[in-house]
């Protein structure tokens, strides 16, 4: 069976908790703000709230898009698999933004080029009916403006990507990745097999260099966790 977001293989996880959008909700999303009453109306009936276990299988390649993903709380990772079976990270959409590609498959109509599933934590994703969406779109500046500006920040998150995948070491390209998932909190619940398959590497390789990087004094090691001790060590590796 293909994974959709309302039909999931239970290995993967689970939906659960699927209910409508209320609109005091609509606070997630600052740039929905200036929808026009009918807009607001018509887009809190076209959506709805889907609740995701810890890393549940959204989408795959080749799967129809239902909607558009506008994340809540927690986060969806958008990746994709080489020839040879390893994963990489494409890109996160976190609360208060929408994927792109999902959005372009909206329009274009197209089936989705990547795979999804949801981050280490609870998430919630307002799912809003594709029809529903274009056609807002069409009629309220606020989500033309909302679409515009998820894509040109996506876009130079994947030119980023390219960047560090094209120049930098592993080394560095682990170093890039605990900065940017690391945001405010100084501990990541994470696995080196789990950084593995955000770079591209393999668990070994991956444990290696964290070895390295700790002994730098940048972070500490611990069972399915980092902590970080010292970003401006992290941020020299990158630089």
């Amino acid at each position: 069976m293909r994974a959709s977001i309302g039909s999931l293989p239970a290995a993967k996880g689970s939906v659960y908790g699927s209910a409508m959008l209320q609109e005091q909700e609509l606070t997630h999303f600052p740039m929905l703000a200036d929808l026009s009453a009918e807009g607001r109306s018509r887009l809190l009936s076209a959506a709805r709230r889907v609740t995701l276990d810890p890393c549940t299988r959204v989408l795959q390649r080749g799967d129809q898009v239902a909607g558009a993903y506008l994340v809540e709380r927690g986060a969806l990772r958008i990746y994709y698999i080489s020839p040879e079976g390893r994963e990489g990270t494409l890109y996160w959409v976190d609360p208060g933004q929408t994927c792109i590609l999902a959005l372009n498959c909206l329009f274009s109509r197209l089936v989705y080029p990547a795979w999804v599933e949801s981050d280490q934590s609870e998430t919630h994703v307002a799912v809003i009916s594709g029809e529903a969406y274009r056609k807002l779109f069409s009629e309220e500046p606020a989500v033309q403006r909302f679409t515009f500006d998820a894509l040109a920040g996506r876009l130079f998150d994947l030119m980023t990507l390219l960047q560090e995948t094209a120049s930098f070491g592993l080394e560095q390209r682990v170093a890039a990745f605990l900065l940017r998932r690391s945001q405010a909190t100084q501990a990541l619940e994470i696995t080196h097999e789990q950084i593995a398959n955000h770079v591209g590497s393999t668990r070994e390789v991956v444990s290696r260099v964290l070895r390295n990087i700790a002994r730098s004094g940048a972070l500490s090691l611990s069972p399915g966790s980092i902590t970080i001790l010292d970003v401006g060590k992290l941020r020299v590796l990158v630089e």
